[in-house]
């Protein structure tokens, strides 16, 4: 067996060529230290007397979950002794937010002066292209609901959060161009506008302790989208505590007159066309002092406070429960197969969309701008693992009692509802996707909203997308 072994004689010429090849490495090293030493000191120099240009990213129409969100900030826990500080700042008449190009709005328009319905989506996940052409051209609907949640654009006093303003541009101005009229709750103001504690940790309540700070912030939402938004709600469901709370520990309907005080001239200023809503009670059915009270008490106080000198419209949540849309709380209406008895053993307003509909409307004699309305079902929802869900989220039990035909046969019997009573102006299904956009399972707790939706886990529509799809205009 031959083996291979090199050989160890030294060749001089083979020697010299090496020597000479390292040379010119060494050099040509040398010389690019050189160069990049320069390159780098230009560099200094220029960014010394002339900062780099900022890039900013402008997103498209079609954009994708999940999204960047801002740090969250801990609740406070120890109030301070003093009140905010006086805001000196006030909102650009034009709505421009420096590090953004300005909007501009692609079809402006006023709200339509007949009865229309809608649906809210969770706007600002998934792709907003796509789930504004559901709404616009599947479901040919002609208003939708986007919530606003103030402390997600101005996480810090000073310093918005460019990225949401971007996606809230991109979603008002692809939702007007498909024909879209567009309802905005404004809610949950950032910790840095307030002093007063929340009652719990993972609470965001409203006001903002300053006042000024509302003017400047609904000024600003209303001067950029103008005639793109068609209304504005202001605040939501303030007859709650985890909505509402101030210093005195009191929920007060007066209070809430005050802020509306303040915030709404400007808004009328800005767009004479814009409907303002009074935020919307929640239909509770309960009064416990600093804790909640009762919608339609918290509605006469509105009314006493003078509150209807500042809104065109009653806002109005009304969330069905398992009961029919047209059965009144006091008709003697029973549905003996129901595991949940609420509606039927304690009779109240609170339980019937039309007995708390028509119980604002004798209340303020104004129009009704529904808000959120809709039924829960667990019917044939599945987990985000493809399994059949157990149950319902703790509260939700009623959704238990719902089909997924009677979800579909009852927001269509609400629609008309609606149209017949003839001082509804608009009313919004809550909701279209959020069964595909939040984190939760439908039996989980936080998982409710997914009971409401229109599409499963999966996308396929449940009745209640055709229904509303195929409903006369």
């Amino acid at each position: 067996m031959s083996q291979y072994r090199p050989s160890t004689a030294v060749n001089p010429q083979r020697r010299r060529n090496r020597l000479f090849a390292a040379g010119v490495i060494v050099l040509a090293g040398a010389m690019l230290g050189i160069a990049l030493i320069a390159f780098g000191c230009a560099r200094l120099n220029r960014s010394a007397s002339q900062p780099e240009p900022q890039v900013t990213f402008v997103p498209q129409v079609t954009i994708f979950a999940p999204q960047p969100t801002p740090t969250p900030q801990p609740a406070l826990s120890n109030p301070s002794p003093n009140p905010p500080a006086v805001s000196t700042s006030v909102a650009d008449p034009r709505g421009r937010i420096a590090g953004i190009d300005d909007f501009t709005c692609p079809n402006p328009r006023p709200a339509p002066s007949t009865f229309g319905f809608g649906i809210q989506s969770n706007w600002s996940v998934g792709d907003i292209g796509y789930w504004n052409s559901v709404m616009a051209e599947q479901l040919r609907l002609s208003w939708t609901r986007a919530k606003i949640n103030w402390h997600e654009f101005e996480p810090e006093r000073g310093k918005p959060f460019l990225f949401q303003y971007q996606l809230l541009d991109a979603f008002i101005g692809d939702a007007n161009k498909k024909g879209l009229n567009i309802v905005l709750t404004i809610t949950q103001p950032p910790q840095w506008t307030r002093v007063t504690p929340p009652k719990q940790p993972y609470h965001r309540p409203s006001p903002p302790e300053d006042f000024n700070e509302g003017v400047r912030f609904f000024s600003q939402i209303a001067a950029r989208y103008k005639g793109c938004i068609q209304a504005i709600e202001v605040l939501n469901e303030t007859n709650l505590d985890r909505e509402w709370t101030v210093a005195s520990g009191e929920i007060r309907a007066a209070d809430y007159v005050e802020f509306l005080k303040v915030v709404v001239p400007p808004l009328r200023q800005i767009d004479p066309a814009l409907i303002i809503i009074m935020a919307a009670p929640s239909p509770t059915g309960a009064n416990i002092p600093g804790a909640v009270q009762d919608d339609f008490l918290y509605l006469e106080d509105f009314v006493k406070a003078g509150g209807l000198d500042y809104v065109d419209c009653i806002g109005v949540h009304l969330n069905g429960y398992n009961m029919p849309p047209d059965k009144r709380w006091d008709e003697g209406y029973n549905d003996p197969t129901a595991r949940f008895r609420g509606p039927f053993d304690n009779p109240h307003h609170s339980w019937s969309l039309l007995s708390t509909i028509e119980g604002y409307r004798q209340r303020t004699s104004k129009p009704m701008c529904v808000t959120e309305f809709g039924w829960a079902s667990t019917e044939n929802l599945k987990r985000k693992d493809g399994t059949p869900v157990q149950g319902a989220p703790p509260g939700f039990d009623f959704a238990l009692d719902n089909t997924e035909r009677e979800q579909a046969e009852w927001i269509k019997r609400s629609i008309e509802i609606f149209r017949e009573l003839g001082y509804v102006r608009f009313a919004t299904v809550f909701n279209l996707d959020f069964i595909q956009k939040i984190g939760q399972n439908p039996d989980e707790p936080g998982g409710d909203p997914a009971l409401y939706s229109v599409i499963r886990q999966d996308g396929s529509p449940r009745p209640a997308f055709e229904v509303l799809r195929d409903m006369p205009r």
